[in-house]
């Protein structure tokens, strides 16, 4: 692991932490900084397998990752109390720390641009401004991966 860190950090590429635990995230993400990686971010931290809690965001945060948050399909009972959720977590990071992403183009969902922009405007509707939602969706994704 710490080989294929040195490459991520010697090729200037984005270290991502996937679908490991929270407890093994964190262990990538402080060996990353360790070995200077640039770029690094926690893979749709609040859905399973993953499941941070906020602290384990915040130091994440803290160690120079993005925190990032998919709104995935909405059309299931939970998708209120899942935003509600997402919303209150991303307010206690802080936007500068946050992209948002759809994680979506499975068969039975919506497609990613629809379901992109529901997760947008459910975002909004919980008090997101549009400077806000454009720096999780468009600036901090292009700091990510070196755009700008």
């Amino acid at each position: 692991v710490k080989q294929v860190i040195s490459l991520i950090a010697k090729n200037g590429l984005v270290l991502a932490t996937g679908h490991s635990s929270p407890e093994e995230g964190l262990m990538l993400l402080r060996e990353g900084r360790a070995q200077g990686v640039e770029r690094m971010v926690v893979t749709h931290a609040l859905m399973a397998p993953v499941l941070m809690n906020l602290q384990q965001m915040q130091e994440a945060a803290r160690l120079g990752a993005f925190i990032e948050f998919v709104g995935g399909s909405l059309a299931g009972n939970d998708a209120n109390a899942r935003m509600d959720t997402f919303a209150d977590t991303i307010r206690k990071i802080g936007p500068e720390f946050c992209i948002l992403s759809s994680d979506l183009g499975q068969r039975g969902n919506a497609l990613p641009p629809d379901g992109f922009g529901a997760f947008l405007a459910a975002l909004r509707k919980r008090g997101f401004s549009d400077s806000e939602i454009a720096r999780m969706s468009k600036q901090n994704p292009g700091r990510l991966l070196g755009l700008n």
